[in-house]
């Protein structure tokens, strides 16, 4: 409990990485793929990564996430991407694993099926439900990170029309964020953690 309590208090966003550390291409996998264990709405995992690793295309990102320095120096750039029509395209596997795994009866699958694509067809509801399940995985993925010694950054800056261009995203999916992940500056002081609210600023109990 004590580790786990650390990996998330220590986890900050950092500024500065070292760019002369590389990151093996089975790291980030491993990482990844443990982060893939992160919840989603019946399992249907609406979320998609390119890693940018490569130096001159971490240039380009750089120039795409308005100058941000760090994208060129953490040793890479994990751009997470929300698929609005994951419902549609996940749905036949997870039920039929579900059925592999005894979760339900092979006879409730159509009804099922039905229900779960039920709210797949509004596209704000889609919208929202993608978006929602790929910020637990970036966020799972943050703190995974911290237990290989890493560090990471979320970044919402960046011109998204651009960054689908630069990668061929497809125009109806969402980037909610990117990651640069790498390793700590070892140069650099990290200043104290800012102001965080307390509970009784955000929250209440009835």
């Amino acid at each position: 409990m004590k580790e786990c309590l650390k990996l998330i208090t220590e986890r900050r966003s950092i500024t500065f990485f070292d760019p002369t550390r590389d990151i093996p291409d089975e790291t980030i996998k491993e990482i990844l793929e443990i982060s893939a264990t992160a919840p989603s709405g019946y399992n249907l995992q609406p979320w998609e990564v390119i890693v940018v690793k490569d130096k001159e295309k971490k240039k380009q990102l750089k120039e795409i996430c308005y100058g941000q320095q760090k994208v060129e120096d953490a040793s890479a750039n994990i751009v997470l991407i929300a698929n609005t029509k994951a419902g549609f395209e996940h749905v036949d596997r997870v039920l039929d694993s579900w059925i592999d795994l005894g979760y339900i009866p092979a006879e409730n699958r159509d009804t099922l099926r039905e229900r779960i694509l039920e709210g797949w067809k509004d596209k704000e509801k889609a919208k929202r439900k993608a978006i929602r399940d790929t910020a637990l995985f970036g966020m799972t993925i943050m703190i995974v990170a911290r237990a290989y010694g890493l560090e990471t950054h979320p970044m919402e800056g960046f011109d998204e029309t651009l960054l689908k261009e630069f990668l061929n995203i497809d125009k109806e999916k969402i980037v909610p964020m990117i990651l640069a992940i790498g390793y700590k500056d070892p140069t650099k002081k990290l200043l104290p953690r800012a102001y965080r609210f307390k509970f009784e600023e955000f929250g209440r109990i009835v």
